[in-house]
């Protein structure tokens, strides 16, 4: 169990190796913290069934491997929210996702400042000059 925002969750589990449960609830896209046995979410989603191929059909699904670097790094946890309705599902990601603030949460940040993929793309051609 961990607890994101004031809600608990169930995991985080291993993407690759998730066997979803068969309910309504919301769900939390996760990469390991900088400290060891740490998470830290990257998006919160509402689903009526959980899905690991729903999950990966996100258009934001590049982006949460860019800052896992690896399928193998990407968790998910789970909030069970059986018998709700699709806008009270709605209603507590927004209030998770407003209460944690996720990197990749909507609406979508700024344009006009460089996004996730172009900040790690010149921290590694800064890491590689400085060799």
């Amino acid at each position: 169990m961990i607890t994101l925002g004031s809600r608990s969750f169930a995991g985080p589990f291993l993407l690759p190796l998730w066997s979803p449960p068969r309910n309504a609830g919301l769900f939390a896209v996760m990469v390991p913290g900088w400290r060891l046995l740490t998470f830290r979410a990257l998006h919160f989603g509402a689903a009526e069934t959980f899905s690991a191929d729903a999950i990966r059909g996100s258009a934001s699904y590049r982006d949460w491997i860019t800052a896992a670097g690896t399928e193998w790094n990407l968790y998910v946890a789970t909030h069970d929210m059986s018998f709700t309705t699709e806008a009270q599902r709605a209603a507590a990601r927004d209030e998770v996702a407003r209460d944690y603030r996720p990197e990749f949460a909507v609406p979508v940040p700024n344009p006009e400042l460089p996004g996730l993929r172009t900040m790690l793309l010149a921290r590694a051609l800064r890491t590689q000059s400085e060799r």
